[in-house]
């Protein structure tokens, strides 16, 4: 199974014709193609430079989700959603190949972050992000390792966007009855008491400890495909869809792209993962690209 390296990012492609394409910078999974059809989103604005962190694909979200609302906090200071998107991962090689699937690993430690960023967030740490492709399947794992002399505390999250057709049409199963904060509404919480999310304004939720084995995806645009999420010790789940006004005030995403997207973030969020020193912590998500028949898998 081929692995192509270039300067920017590497390419990995399968017998069955599906691919994936993951930039150096942030580790940022760009491109996930199953048999040629395109399964992210990237918006036509993001910048692919470096000079900004990517709109769309698989941002890593490390080790603070969104600013930090208190701000006596240790990572009160980094930017929005952290440092390790907007940092630029080392090659680590091929970790698995065999006739079905390909991974493929990233690396980042301290030393390789901007300098200022490091002065806000001065911890020595290890990061390890590992990307599997099989056929139909897209795994995503990240481990994080303290290399420090002291504990500390970090959010993560996969900030997965997802092309669909139509924003409109989207459902979301899997997360029926579970509380949410709601940051669209002030930092509200409630309970989802609908069977499905369906997507009709600016959506902005946090999910806490959902207990669900599957989220699916359905793209209801008549074909019956689907995405089915499955998490790995990470216990929230953030959706998100910025709508019209929320758009066109992103300077990388095009005014009607939020039609074309829908991000499903599986995370750890609400509160900290506190790291002592040599202590690692390991999580990630596993993506399925299906057509389900009528009625099929309930979650």
């Amino acid at each position: 199974m081929p692995v192509e390296t270039l300067e920017d990012k590497v390419i990995i492609k399968d017998s069955r014709g599906s691919s994936a394409e993951i930039y150096f910078f942030g580790a940022t999974v760009t491109s996930w193609k199953y048999r040629g059809k395109e399964l992210l989103f990237l918006s036509k604005k993001s910048l692919l430079d470096g000079t900004k962190g990517i709109r769309g694909g698989i941002p890593v979200v490390f080790p603070q989700f969104a600013k930090a609302a208190d701000s006596s906090v240790e990572t009160a200071a980094l930017p929005q959603h952290g440092l390790a998107r907007i940092s630029k991962f080392e090659w680590g090689g091929v970790s698995v190949d065999n006739e079905s699937e390909v991974s493929v690993r990233f690396g980042l430690n301290d030393s390789q972050v901007p300098e200022n960023l490091r002065k806000v967030w001065p911890k020595k740490f290890k990061l390890i992000y590992t990307v599997t492709l099989n056929d139909d399947t897209l795994k995503t794992n990240l481990s994080v390792t303290n290399e420090d002399i002291a504990p500390f505390d970090f959010n993560v999250l996969l900030h997965t966007y997802y092309s669909i057709p139509d924003i409109s049409k989207v459902s979301v199963d899997g997360l029926f009855n579970i509380s949410y904060v709601d940051k669209v509404k002030n930092f509200t919480t409630d309970i989802d008491n609908n069977q499905s999310i369906n997507f009709t304004q600016t959506t902005d939720r946090i999910y806490g400890n959902v207990p669900t084995e599957i989220i699916k995806i359905n793209i209801n645009d008549g074909s019956n495909e689907a995405f089915l999420l499955r998490r790995t010790n990470l216990k929230d789940t953030v959706v998100w869809n910025p709508w019209i006004d929320n758009a066109k005030n992103m300077s990388d995403l095009g005014d009607d792209e939020y039609k074309q997207m829908v991000c499903i973030e599986p995370g750890h969020v609400t509160d900290y993962i506190t790291l002592k020193p040599k202590e690692s912590w390991e999580g990630g998500q596993t993506i399925q690209y299906v057509t389900l028949a009528i009625g099929h898998l309930s979650v």
